[in-house]
């Protein structure tokens, strides 16, 4: 027989240098030294008014670290590949990111190929014509992905057109992008006073910011930026409904509900979390076992938390063959009633509390585990000694904590959202788009 399950091992913060440069630029180096690599992740906020915004920054983020100015060493792409190193750039709604790793021993050549791509991009003509040719190529195939549609008529459906929550560009926008718009976003978005790196890895936490203050020592926050807008950024949901949303031919229905939850400072967030992996948020909890595994229904449902701008929300999701859309409806629907009915035993919530604490002991077991954990802890507004908090409050709320958030925040009249679809099927609460 297998011995009992130990109580979680605590987690606590590497070694750590965490300084602000007088460029405005935080800088967390963590040393972590499980392999002779280490990782690196920049966050920028970005500013978007308007659907073009969001295009622009799309083309800045893909352009942004194969070219620095001429009469340099060549592009920045062949000095990382030389050195076995990785850098590359994203754009989500909100921010421009670049991610990374490579032997430790080279962190100086990242850092420079990185400083000389936020300082000094060629963002020329040519370019940036390579670049949107390149990005509306795949565009059509991701614009025809079904999450990406479920998740566009969400955002429609609850606050009308929002371009703060755009992750994908529309074909047209990105069509009237011009080098010079991306230039003007770069201008005003890649400032070090806004954003943060962080390096994790076999490294001299003092030496690392040494290292990235010599190699950032042009990167100045010059010029105009926007203004920090106060109160919140989300605007109040104009419909509270469930809508069916049309899509001719489909073969599958997505289901996508939402409802508002707790910010992750919130006291009563960890009670929130393990009433949410009982409910949905992992291969053993109620929805699975009822949906998927019971009744056949769903080959993906799940209840997970998802940030709308400065809200995060509980959302409930399941994809589904078409035929079974209702049903798959209300069988979520039930589960969701049953929380507050029978609410979590205490078996459920000590599988859920093990599950949560051995995720998070097994981020912290990598370099690239703290690099995330550390980037969101950022991202989200929180410090890195949270990270080492979390498990305390995992361990302490009680079984009266979590009925009282199933009971709070599973009640399924305060879900709303879309069925995306090709069903003709009415169903309650529901409007049309």
């Amino acid at each position: 027989m297998l011995p009992p399950i130990g109580p979680p091992v605590p987690v606590g913060l590497p070694p750590l240098a965490d300084v602000r440069l007088e460029s405005g630029l935080r800088v967390i180096a963590a040393r972590h030294a499980s392999t002779p690599m280490t990782e690196l992740r920049l966050a920028i906020p970005l500013h978007v008014e308007s659907f073009a915004d969001a295009a622009v920054q799309e083309v800045l983020a893909a352009s942004l670290l194969g070219h620095t100015a001429a009469g340099e060493q060549g592009p920045a792409d062949d000095d990382l590949a030389a050195s076995g190193s990785l850098l590359s750039a994203t754009r989500s709604a909100r921010w421009l990111g670049v991610a990374g790793s490579g032997p430790s021993s080279l962190l100086p050549l990242q850092l420079d190929v990185l400083a000389r791509s936020l300082v000094r991009p060629r963002f020329t003509d040519d370019v940036v014509r390579a670049v949107m040719v390149r990005a509306r190529g795949q565009l059509a195939a991701t614009r025809a992905q079904p999450q990406l549609i479920a998740s566009e008529a969400l955002v429609e459906h609850l606050y009308g057109p929002l371009p703060q929550m755009q992750d994908v560009p529309r074909e047209a926008d990105l069509a009237a992008v011009g080098h010079e718009q991306v230039r003007l976003a770069h201008h005003q978005c890649v400032r070090p006073d806004r954003a943060a790196l962080i390096l994790v890895g076999d490294l001299d936490p003092d030496l690392a910011v040494e290292q990235v203050t010599r190699a950032f020592a042009e990167w100045e926050a010059a010029g105009t930026t926007w203004e920090t807008t106060e109160g919140p950024l989300l605007p109040q949901p104009r419909a509270r409904t469930i809508a069916r949303v049309p899509r001719p031919g489909a073969t599958q229905t997505q289901i996508r509900l939402v409802r508002p939850g707790l910010a992750r400072t919130d006291p009563g967030f960890a009670a929130l979390t393990l009433a949410n992996i009982v409910f949905g948020g992992y291969f053993s909890s109620r929805l699975v076992a009822e949906v998927r595994e019971r009744h056949g229904l769903a080959y993906r449902c799940e209840s997970v938390f998802r940030d709308h701008l400065d809200q995060l929300v509980v959302a409930v999701e399941a994809d589904t063959a078409t035929e079974h859309g209702r049903r798959t409806l209300d069988h979520l629907r039930a589960q969701l009633r049953r929380m507050r009915t029978e609410p979590p035993t205490s078996a459920e919530i000590e599988a859920a509390r093990r599950y949560v604490t051995g995720m998070t002991a097994l981020a912290a077991s990598s370099q690239q585990g703290w690099a995330s954990s550390l980037m969101l802890a950022l991202a989200t507004g929180q410090e890195p000694e949270r990270i080492s908090r979390i498990l305390d409050d995992f361990t302490s709320v009680t079984e009266n904590d979590v009925a009282a958030a199933a009971g709070r925040f599973f009640d399924p009249d305060d879900f709303h959202g879309v069925v995306l679809g090709d069903s003709p099927t009415p169903f309650e609460t529901e409007t049309f788009l």
